[in-house]
């Protein structure tokens, strides 16, 4: 992983004006420039789920059905977490990745609570950390409407001869931001067609079902990259680079991989601040 990470602080110099007392009389008027910013607030939907959880599907659909309402402010991954993501001698094929594994050892919902849940930025809404599919929409609204605290910007990449990802990364700051900010980058293939139990068919087992938004691996460490060892000024650009070889037995396809990028509060039970997200072959 080459890691390069730049500190661009934008500083405003003040110019003071001096002129005798005798010629300045109240009232004072100040005249100032407002740069109205328009980054808005990415939240992401973490939906916990299993090839064999039979009610899973409809779970899923409800999260892509809230990414389809609003394109730019969700990002829909899923966590095959619990009893229902083992492999099966008869269903042998294995989406728990180690990000994967590391989520649900920290959350612990697809072993403790059950499978569909989800997050929502990894934070309380209505005093609940782990919600229903139906309280989904509600929760990512309410989040929707904060202020976004950092814009993501990023450009991947694919070496097709080396089948190295890549990925440059620009994080610019529109509030003053802790030291405990990290950021993440999350490897996540889609339309993948394997197998499925859906409790709403007949016959349930749905051997063509199309998964969406499986993390195969992560450019940083799951809990991402501190982004600076001291508080981050408002204004300010951090600039870095991330790369990672696919595995020589993964049956990974670039044309469906798409980077998704979170930054999260590490002191605050890895809320997750902002999110964005880009194909890289595309």
């Amino acid at each position: 992983m080459a890691r390069n990470i730049k500190l661009i602080i934008i500083t405003t110099f003040f110019i003071a004006l001096f002129i005798s007392c005798d010629d300045v009389k109240p009232p004072y008027e100040e005249h100032s420039t407002v740069i109205t910013d328009t980054t808005q607030k990415v939240v992401l939907l973490e939906d916990y789920t299993g090839f064999l959880c039979g009610n899973c599907p409809a779970a899923s659909e409800v999260a892509h059905s809230i990414k389809e309402k609003y394109p730019n402010n969700i990002v829909v991954i899923e966590v095959h977490a619990g009893v229902y993501a083992k492999p099966t001698k008869e269903h042998s094929y294995n989406f728990v990745s180690q990000v994967m594994k590391d989520l649900e050892n920290y959350f612990n919902i697809g072993w403790g609570i059950g499978t569909p849940n989800g997050l929502i930025d990894r934070t309380n809404y209505e005093n609940q950390l782990v919600l229903n599919q139906g309280q989904w929409e509600a929760a990512a609204v309410a989040r929707m409407k904060q202020k976004a605290k950092v814009k993501i910007d990023l450009t991947p990449s694919y070496d097709s001869t080396t089948k190295t990802i890549s990925c440059s990364t620009k994080l610019t700051f529109n509030d003053n931001c802790p030291s405990s900010y990290h950021l993440a980058l999350y490897v996540v293939e889609d339309s993948i067609v394997q197998y499925q139990i859906d409790y709403r068919k007949n016959p349930v087992d749905i051997y063509d079902y199309v998964h969406n938004g499986i993390i195969r691996d992560a450019l940083t460490s799951t809990w991402g990259e501190q982004i600076s060892e001291n508080d981050i000024a408002a204004n300010s650009i951090m600039t870095s680079n991330y790369s990672k070889q696919i595995p020589p037995t993964a049956d990974w396809r670039p044309k469906w991989i798409r980077i998704v990028a979170i930054v999260t509060d590490n002191a605050n039970g890895y809320e997750v601040i902002q999110a964005g997200e880009k194909y890289i072959l595309r």
